[in-house]
Parts: C-alpha cells; sequence; structure tokens
C-alpha cells in the first residue's frame, strides 16, 4: 500500500515514502523476538501475506544508555496489539471527545494508519473458524496500555548551538520531547537557527535522525533585537518574504514593531499569501487581542493581550513602572486578570470575537506555574535526572530573560494564585464556548516534562482529561493546518503514543520513568512503572524509555562536565 503524504501545508512537507526494496530496521536496543503467523482470508481489508512476526520489547531498565544509543524501527506493517485507545477526535464543530475503546489491534503501513480492528468479546464472538488475527513484521504488544496520538507542543524554543544545554544540547532536546510522547515540535523563534534546524527539520523527515517533526516559526524581527528594521509595513512585507526564502513555516511575533497595528496588519497579509501562519506574544505592546485577532493572527500566545482588551483604560501601573525590568512586568501582570474579570461582560467579547475569527488560544500555563510556587519547580524530581544541570542550578540573573526573581514575596505568590484561577477560567470558557485551544509549555530547559504539566494545568482549569488530549493533538494539528495528524483513525498519519497506564485517570503516569509513581515505590523501581512506552512519529516507532535512559546519561555527564569546571554545584545522587 503506497504511504499517504501529510498535508501540503507550509507546515509539513510530505515524508518520503519508505523504500519497498528495503527490509525494516531493528536496531538495538530493542530486543526482537520472533515467531511465525498465518495467512488471512484473501478478501478481507485485513488480508495479508504470510510473514514473520517480529515482536519488540522496550529496551528499558535502571541505568543509563549513551546518547546516540537508540535509533528508530520501521517495518512494511506494523500491528498494536491489545491497545486502548484514546482517539483525539470527537464530533465536527464541537468540542465533544470520544471516549476510550478497547482492546483493538492498530494496523500501520508505512507512515498511516490503515486499520483498526475491533478485539473485545462482542465484536470477535462472530468471527468465523478460519479467521486470523492479523500479523506485521513488527509487532508491538500494548496489552494494558493507552494509546493516544502523538503530543502536539505547540510553542517551544530549541537550544542554539552552544547555549548552556551543552554540545548536544539539540539531541538531548528531542530526546526529552519523544520520551513523553511528543511526535510535533513548534518551535517560537527558532533560536537555533532557521539553517540548522532546517536541515534537522529535513534530516527528520527522511528519518535520519532522532527527533520530532520539527515546524519552524521566525521570530520577528530578524535579525532578533532591532526595531530599525521591519518597522513600518512596506519593510514588514519584505522581511515576511525573507522569512519565506530562508525556510520559515511560519512567523513569531514578540514585542517589537511587529507589534504596531499597521505593520501586524502587513505582516499577517503577506504571511497568508505566501502560506505563512502568524503567532503571537503579544506582551504589553500597542496591539492587544482584538486588534491580533481582527488582523487575522492563527494563534495567540499565553495571555497577555486578552485581559489587556477588556480594561476600560490603563492597568493600574504604580508611578515607577518600568516594563523592561523583568520583575516590575512579570510581579503586576500577577494583577491583570483580576483587573480584567471585573468587567466579565467585556472579557466575555473578546472570547468569542477570538472565537468568531478562529484565533487559536495557546495558553502556556506550564512556564508561570512557578509565580504561583516558586519552590515546587526547584523540588521536581526531574531536576535530578532529566533536567540539565545548567537549569537545575540556575537563579536569578537580570541578563536572562524571565530569571527575574531577584526577590518574590508570599504576596507575590497569592496575587499570581488569583491570577492563575481567573485566567484558567476564561480558558475553561473559550473551550466551552467552542474556541480552538491547545497545548504548548514554553519551557525550554524541560521540553516534554513541561508539556505534560500543561496537560494537568489543563485539567486543573476544569477540562476532562478526554478534551485536555484532543487540545493537544488533533486541534494542535488544525491550528497547524496539518490535515494528516487527524488522531487515531483509518486514513491518518500513524502519529502515536503507547502509554504505560490510563492518562485520563491520571497524567502523571507520562512522566518520564515512572515519576506517575513518585514517593508509592521505592527510587530505584520507577523505571519499572512509566510512562511512555512507544513514540512513534509516522510509522517510525522511538522506544521512549530507552530515550530517557540517553537523557539520563547526557545530564550526567554535563554535571560532571560543568562540575569539574566549576560551572554548577554538584548534586549528589
Amino acid at each position: 500500500m503506497t504511504s499517504r503524504p501529510l498535508s501540503r501545508s507550509v507546515f509539513s512537507r510530505p515524508p518520503r515514502p519508505f523504500p519497498a526494496q528495503r527490509a525494516p530496521r531493528f536496531i538495538i536496543p530493542l530486543l526482537v523476538g520472533v515467531c511465525a503467523a498465518s495467512a488471512v482470508g484473501p478478501t478481507s481489508s485485513r488480508a495479508q501475506v504470510a510473514t514473520r512476526e517480529n515482536i519488540i520489547t522496550p529496551n528499558n531498565g535502571p541505568g543509563t544508555l549513551a546518547l546516540g544509543t537508540t535509533r528508530g524501527v520501521r517495518g512494511k506493517r506494523v500491528v498494536i496489539r491489545n491497545a486502548t485507545i484514546i482517539t483525539g477526535r470527537g464530533a465536527p464543530g464541537s468540542n465533544r471527545g470520544l471516549p476510550p475503546e478497547g482492546p483493538v489491534d492498530i494496523i500501520i503501513e508505512g507512515n498511516t494508519i490503515v486499520d483498526v480492528v475491533l478485539q473485545d468479546a462482542v465484536n470477535t464472538a462472530s468471527n468465523g473458524p478460519g479467521y486470523r488475527r492479523p500479523t506485521g513484521d513488527v509487532v508491538i504488544d500494548a496489552t494494558g496500555k493507552y494509546v493516544i496520538p502523538g503530543l502536539v507542543e505547540m510553542h517551544a524554543h530549541l537550544p542554539p548551538a552552544g547555549s548552556e544545554f551543552g554540545p548536544r544540547g539539540l539531541d538531548y532536546a528531542y530526546r526529552l520531547y519523544l520520551g513523553h510522547g511528543v511526535t510535533t515540535v513548534r518551535d517560537a523563534g527558532t533560536g537555533a537557527g532557521l539553517e540548522t534546524l532546517g536541515r534537522q527539520r529535513a534530516q527528520g523527515e527522511a528519518h535520519a535522525l532522532v527527533a520530532p517533526r520539527l515546524v519552524l516559526c521566525q521570530r520577528w524581527p530578524l535579525p532578533l533585537r532591532r526595531w530599525d528594521i521591519g518597522n513600518t509595513p512596506d519593510k514588514a512585507r519584505e522581511m515576511v518574504r525573507e522569512f519565506k526564502a530562508k525556510g520559515a513555516d511560519c512567523i513569531k511575533i514578540s514585542k517589537s514593531p511587529g507589534q504596531y497595528p499597521e505593520v501586524m496588519e502587513a505582516i499577517v497579509d503577506e504571511g497568508k499569501k505566501l502560506g505563512l501562519p502568524t503567532m503571537v506574544d503579544l506582551k504589553v505592546s500597542e496591539s492587544d487581542a482584538v486588534v491580533a485577532s481582527n488582523a487575522g493572527v492563527r494563534s495567540i500566545e499565553h495571555w497577555y493581550g486578552i485581559p489587556d482588551a477588556a480594561l476600560t483604560g490603563s492597568q493600574h501601573f504604580p508611578a515607577d513602572y518600568n516594563y523592561w525590568d523583568e520583575l516590575d512586568r512579570f510581579r503586576f501582570a500577577g494583577n491583570l486578570w483580576a483587573e480584567a474579570d471585573k468587567d466579565p461582560e467585556r472579557l466575555s467579547k473578546v472570547i468569542d470575537l477570538m472565537i468568531r475569527n478562529g484565533t487559536n488560544w495557546d495558553p502556556t500555563m506550564a512556564t508561570y506555574e512557578d509565580n504561583r510556587d516558586v519552590w515546587r519547580k526547584v523540588t521536581m524530581p526531574v531536576r535530578e535526572t532529566l533536567m540539565h544541570p545548567s537549569e537545575s542550578s540556575a537563579g536569578p540573573d537580570s541578563t536572562k530573560h524571565g530569571a527575574f526573581k531577584r526577590e518574590w514575596s508570599t504576596a507575590d505568590e497569592i496575587a499570581w494564585k488569583e491570577n492563575i484561577a481567573i485566567w484558567m477560567k476564561w480558558i475553561r470558557t473559550y473551550h466551552q464556548r467552542g474556541g480552538l485551544l491547545t497545548a504548548g509549555s514554553d519551557e525550554p530547559g524541560i521540553g516534554g516534562i513541561a508539556l505534560i504539566r500543561e496537560l494537568e494545568l489543563l485539567q486543573e482549569a476544569g477540562l476532562h482529561p478526554l478534551d485536555v488530549i484532543r487540545t493537544a493533538t488533533t486541534n494542535a494539528s488544525k491550528a497547524l493546518g496539518i490535515d494528516a495528524l487527524c488522531g487515531i483513525r483509518v486514513g491518518c498519519s500513524a502519529d502515536l503514543a503507547v502509554i504505560n497506564g490510563n492518562p485520563l485517570q491520571n497524567f502523571k503516569v507520562m512522566y518520564g520513568r515512572g515519576y506517575g509513581v513518585y514517593g508509592l515505590v521505592p527510587r530505584e523501581q520507577q523505571w519499572e512503572r512509566g510512562g511512555v512506552t512507544w513514540t512513534i512519529k509516522e510509522g517510525e516507532i522511538f522506544d521512549a524509555q530507552a530515550l530517557l535512559r540517553e537523557v539520563e546519561d547526557y545530564v550526567a555527564s554535563e554535571r560532571a562536565r560543568l562540575g569539574a569546571a566549576g560551572g554548577v554545584k554538584v548534586v549528589p545522587q
């Protein structure tokens, strides 16, 4: 069967078809069992020729693996057996998701789901004596496991070469994402550079690199921190054409002349002509959510601009406030939702306008959460094993964005608790009214980990876990315009996460190497319980736990390197 390419949206170049003459690759450290398989009836859609069945086994264990050990596995015909599926789908025009179904066998040929075979007692009761269960040259036993569509990280910042994440920072980041079931990453600014990430995007599409699918948004303006270019509508259109020529998939506007209303309109208009949608991080600027949504931006990130648009005057800034002092900026941002919520009717109209215009809202709550609880971030168990030491040892730094907590009080945390509670109320309202909500983390140091936390925060906001999964999968592919990422359904791209546990009951089962049972079993036994077992991107199977073992090894080696150089305090293990 011919592999079905992804939509030819600017966001996804069609994957290369699997070569018919090449045998599937089974690469160490996966352990492979072999047994004979029988043929099925030739008239069934499940028909197949006799083949040898290779049941792959995760390379999990208590130790680490050297970075680069694990590769993807592909087969001509892959069967995921005995799965309970959460399809990520629902009724068109609604935010109603479908409940779990199982057990089923998912059949993948090339990069496409070609069949979902029901294996429950009712549906198998009518099978005749000649029935043979579907098989393939690669088989995954998903008994007791849940399978969801691959997660989509809608707001990432991949590290540039020579960053604080070390010489292999990108490889580290990719493994953290794939290890947590993330198959698509939208990079909100290409800090690593379009040239570098463009090459890696192509390598990933060719299955020559262990990496998620990359969607690359060039930050405005280019080069960074220049306000004397792209600052008029005509210059803006020229710069958008430059972005297209450099290989960008989309445009990211942060605080800059790009947020002058007339410039933003020109950016969006020229981007639409060239197939480059626009995402905006509004900050406190001349444009708010009403301006941006009416201009036709595809997605609004974070939350700046939404409550601002409902204010009847200026926010109550103190006289000595300075936006570019980030302590000021984030301290008083913690009062913004409370001020706007005093007029819920105006806020409601802003929400309705965004929904009417089809504007995607990508809240990224995870990156703001430590404002309501600083100590939570500095005590997470992943700090010792999966978080890069430069991140885990980082403190206040006036030269770095987001490192503003040179002081942070109980009063600040209380204000942010209220701020996030009101924010969550309007996220829930946006979802309930049919808005296109997605999930992103904006956490460069703990990508993958932070996206799972975003799922928990969306549940805290009042979304049913089924709706959370839809938000983080098929809602995101709709916002990106990748038609083939349509969930678990015949004809959709084989982007899947096989989870050792029920995420609807507890999203923590998706964390790392068994962190969902943190404190419940001895620390040295956690790896036996978690988390995502397999991550499948366009039919290519990645051993998620093996990739996280590689992350652990890299983190340990970086701790030794930086500790020896006096760069970080070494945390005893």
